[in-house]
């Protein structure tokens, strides 16, 4: 007698200032290679990254119908992964959390925002993240803690914005550094020549996510 596996779950997360449908294309992926995928929202520009996790991810996760036996991933871009890391921080163990793979995530801070929150322009744009992104040890980002098992990051470098140059260096996607998006306790971390704004538009990167979901490794 054959019997049917469960189908394990994609949960996306968008970053600052997206949506929801910054992500359908990636989702649509998945959803095309056998996942369940579902896409959380949170108002990025009015929330604190604590609240996202309470207000928005949280009860959407609550709602989550999970199949038995099935276990939930997760695919980020930029504050996303930090907004699941806060989440996987304090969540019930009994949580069935498969991988997660992140793309673009500050992991260690934003070098731009270390520099541009004294700004009250700026922290009017970005809203409460601008006060906890910063690459000095008390941001929210450096203080989260080793990576959830089975993590991988992967990061584009291509720097396409030269605003930013004279911050970031060479080495950086236009927005995060390379270095900054290294998180302790990675699973894998693969660079693909991309940027940070089209990350989760590229069929390489979309290749790349399903490779770590299936076996815990990016590489071909």
């Amino acid at each position: 007698m054959k019997y049917n596996s469960p189908t394990p779950t994609v949960v996306l997360i968008h970053g600052l200032g997206r949506s929801r449908r910054s992500m359908w294309l990636v989702g649509l992926w998945l959803k095309f290679c056998g996942y369940r995928v579902t896409s959380i929202g949170y108002p990025s520009h009015r929330v604190s990254i604590a609240d996202a996790v309470q207000r928005h991810l949280n009860p959407a996760l609550e709602r989550l119908e999970i199949e038995a036996g099935s276990r939930v991933h997760f695919v980020t871009h930029s504050l996303g992964g930090i907004v699941f890391r806060a989440w996987a921080a304090q969540c019930d163990p009994a949580f069935p959390l498969g991988r997660a793979v992140l793309l673009a995530p500050p992991n260690q801070g934003s070098q731009i925002i270390d520099e541009l929150r004294q700004w009250g322009w700026v922290r009017w744009l970005l809203g409460p993240v601008s006060a906890e992104l910063g690459t000095d040890a008390a941001s929210t980002p450096n203080t989260l803690g080793p990576l959830p098992p089975e993590t991988g990051v992967i990061m584009g470098n291509k720097d396409t914005l030269p605003i930013f140059r004279r911050l970031l260096g060479a080495e950086s996607d236009g927005v995060v550094t390379i270095a900054s998006s290294h998180g302790e306790g990675e699973a894998d971390f693969t660079l693909l020549p991309t940027n940070h704004a089209t990350i989760i538009l590229q069929p390489a990167v979309f290749r790349a996510v399903y490779r770590f979901l299936q076996t815990g490794s990016c590489a071909e």
